[in-house]
């Protein structure tokens, strides 16, 4: 049987003292978290996958924010290394990386948008069949947004990454999705 990971990436769910309450940088937590509810739900139900799905992410309730343009970054008391060695394991087969992809300037649409595959430093074509069931599941246009080489390359080498999304590829040789939660500007 297959093993997919779902990891929720994120700095933080909150940053106080700055910013009380759940930030939007909290949505790949939450997604991973309603994905394991899910998951328990069906099992509870006697639907039974044919493989496995390991799910990863992390709770930070105080985390510190990091400048950057066009609007600071969530950071985290943990550095990427580490959470990648605790988030993405030897046995996920593929990877999808939940994270909010809010504030840029490259995707202006509010639901989800799929990154091209990632895969040992390759990006590669979008997956038709994931972008067929994101579709079907919101009933709406697939909606992608372009990858930089940039992107897929270790967080603290001083080039600019669109966010964390796309980390785990830089600790797995298993294909990498994003799964970008997006808003829309007016």
């Amino acid at each position: 049987a297959r093993t997919l990971g779902v990891v929720g990436r994120l700095g933080g769910v909150g940053a106080r003292p700055e910013i009380t309450g759940l930030v939007s940088d909290a949505d790949g937590a939450v997604a991973a978290l309603a994905t394991a509810a899910k998951l328990l739900d069906m099992r509870r139900r006697g639907d039974v996958l044919d493989g496995d799905v390991v799910v990863a992410t992390h709770i930070c309730p105080n985390a510190p924010t990091a400048p950057h343009d066009p609007v600071p970054f969530m950071d985290s008391p943990v550095d990427i290394a580490t959470m990648n060695r605790h988030e993405v394991t030897a046995d996920m087969e593929a990877v999808l990386s939940i994270d909010t992809t809010k504030g840029n300037r490259i995707i202006n649409h509010k639901g989800l948008a799929l990154s091209p595959t990632v895969k040992e430093g390759w990006v590669l074509r979008v997956s038709e069949q994931l972008g067929e069931l994101l579709a079907v599941v919101t009933g709406e246009p697939l909606v992608t947004y372009p990858v930089t080489t940039q992107d897929i390359t270790p967080y603290g080498n001083g080039v600019h990454h669109i966010n964390s999304i796309l980390q785990p590829a830089t600790a797995t040789s298993a294909p990498v999705v994003g799964v970008a939660v997006t808003s829309a500007a007016a």
